[in-house]
């Protein structure tokens, strides 16, 4: 058993997920040493919609990722369209 909170290995779930699909599909790589740093960033904005909206997981995840763009100019990715929460999938798509 996990001692991890659900509402905390949901955000993480979510986080992973997010950042598997945008770095998949990104235009330029992603160095292995930002990976965390980027899943860390989502999984603190998704957490605290947890429970809510899947509006709100949305839009906490493109904000990361709109930042996280401004801050590395030659990164491009998807951002998230939908979000299924019982089921802690994404789907992304280039807008």
């Amino acid at each position: 058993m996990s001692d991890t909170p659900e509402a905390d290995q949901i955000a993480r779930d979510f986080a992973e997920n997010v950042y598997a699909a945008y770095a998949h599909q990104a235009t330029s790589a992603i160095h292995p040493s930002n990976e965390q740093v980027l899943v860390t960033r989502l999984v603190e904005a998704i957490r605290p919609v947890i429970g809510g909206s899947s509006d709100g997981l949305i839009r906490a995840s493109n904000a990361v990722l709109d930042d996280w763009e401004s801050n590395n100019l030659d990164v491009r990715g998807p951002r998230v369209v939908a979000a299924l929460p019982a089921e802690r999938s994404i789907s992304m798509e280039f807008g």
